[in-house]
């Protein structure tokens, strides 16, 4: 019961901010590309599975997903997150983001016995535990096979095709949780709570006391006189016997210890003050944004170390199928930043005013990729509407009897003059 798991909230806090929201493929690819990485994505789940992968990296320090071929679709590779519970790497000295070798192991229930594959540059390779029915499910060196049903196979894409994302690289090689520099002061809060409990049950309430009365019960055996009810009356024949009681514990301080110890946790993981403490009330804008700058900043530097991982999931892919869809493409994260749909708003107008493209003003609004296509689809469709709809001229220079419609801006005043130097457009009518 004294267990308080404020750590997991650290994790979870970075995890739900980390969205991503589409692909760029930069100067070696173009809008074909982009869909074609965004298909893959959406293919296989990743849209919702990302962020089981952002978890594991963040709560163990490092998470994995492995991209293979797709037998029954040749043109969508399968990507598929991994637990490095189940899988490890072996990165090269000299850069590490390259993967020498990598090592997936699991349990096949069906057949009773451990099965693990070792991914090489250019082989993959199949082992089995050697005895089934043994405790396969303990790691034992020395009780491994080639397995025969599957021999080994030649790489296709020359490279370990196991991606492993990790945590705060520059805290620990292999990766680090978000948490694990404050589970000191987690055993703090939790020894708190415990002694909180503790008081509670034993001092927490008044504890009364008689003297100058003696009572037994029928056995002769001391008892307690008297049983506490909001009812009952407590009388007793001596004159002499007197009645008091304890004062009961105040728990406020051990509280305030508790809140003390949450806000060093706080301060040293980066992790709003009011996510822990659930107190935030009355609080400005500026002020929670404040507050969350530190969150903030975190998440934004987590984004451009996983970002650089599924940016090598995508190039893989593309390595599968043939196409260059992640040569150099680049994530679009949503902002981590918590905004009001009115600043958004606002923020939008005078980008605009400032020509910023229509593209750059849907994504500060959190539009995909995918959602802003269809509204430049949806904004010409409009655009020729309202060109269709513009009111019918007549071209003094034109044939006797001919009319022309005239071609405005959307939105524009057709009875405007034009500018200087502007030359009105006319298309004869039913061209």
């Amino acid at each position: 019961m004294s267990r308080s798991n404020y750590t997991g909230l650290v994790a979870e806090a970075v995890r739900e901010r980390l969205s991503v929201m589409g692909f760029r493929t930069g100067s070696a690819g173009s809008q074909t590309t982009d869909d074609d990485a965004w298909r893959i994505w959406q293919a296989n789940s990743l849209d919702a599975d990302c962020g089981i992968v952002h978890h594991q990296a963040g709560a163990l320090g490092r998470s994995y997903v492995i991209v293979g071929p797709d037998p029954k679709d040749p043109t969508t590779p399968i990507i598929t997150p991994e637990s490095p519970l189940s899988v490890i790497h072996e990165p090269d000295p000299i850069r590490p983001r390259q993967t020498l070798a990598a090592m997936k192991t699991w349990v096949d229930s069906i057949k009773g016995r451990q099965l693990a594959i070792v991914y090489l540059p250019d082989e993959i390779h199949y082992f089995r535990a050697v005895k089934a029915g043994q405790d396969v499910t303990a790691w034992q060196a020395t009780s491994w096979e080639v397995d025969p049903d599957k021999p080994p196979v030649p790489n296709p894409i020359g490279e370990v095709p196991v991606i492993p994302f990790v945590n705060r690289r520059q805290r620990a090689p292999m990766g680090m949780g978000e948490f694990e520099d404050v589970t000191d002061i987690q055993d703090r809060i939790n020894v708190t709570v415990l002694d909180r409990l503790v008081t509670q049950a034993m001092q927490a309430y008044r504890q009364r006391w008689v003297k100058g009365v003696d009572v037994e019960d029928e056995n002769g055996n001391p008892q307690r006189p008297f049983d506490p009810g909001a009812d009952l009356l407590w009388i007793v024949p001596d004159e002499d016997a007197a009645f008091g009681d304890f004062q009961a514990t105040d728990l406020k301080p051990i509280l305030s210890a508790s809140a003390a110890d949450i806000r060093d946790l706080a301060a040293i993981s980066r992790t709003p003050p009011h996510y822990l403490l659930a107190d935030i009330a009355n609080v400005s804008g500026d002020a929670l944004a404040a507050a969350e700058s530190g969150l903030t900043s975190k998440v934004k530097d987590r984004a451009v170390e996983f970002g650089e991982s599924w940016e090598r999931v995508i190039r893989l892919a593309g390595k599968y199928i043939g196409s260059d869809i992640g040569t150099d493409s680049t994530i679009v994260w949503a902002d981590p930043e918590r905004r009001t749909l009115a600043e958004l708003a606002d923020a939008a107008v005078k980008w605009e005013a400032a020509g910023v493209p229509f593209r750059e003003r849907m994504s500060l609004l959190g539009f995909t990729p995918s959602e802003i296509d269809r509204m430049e689809a949806e904004r010409m469709k409009d655009a020729l509407i309202a060109s269709l709809n513009s009111p019918l001229s007549v071209d003094p220079g034109s044939a006797p009897g001919a009319t022309t419609m005239a071609l405005t801006a959307p939105g524009a005043d057709p009875q405007a003059p034009p500018g200087p130097g502007a030359k009105p457009a006319a298309v004869p009518a039913g061209k």
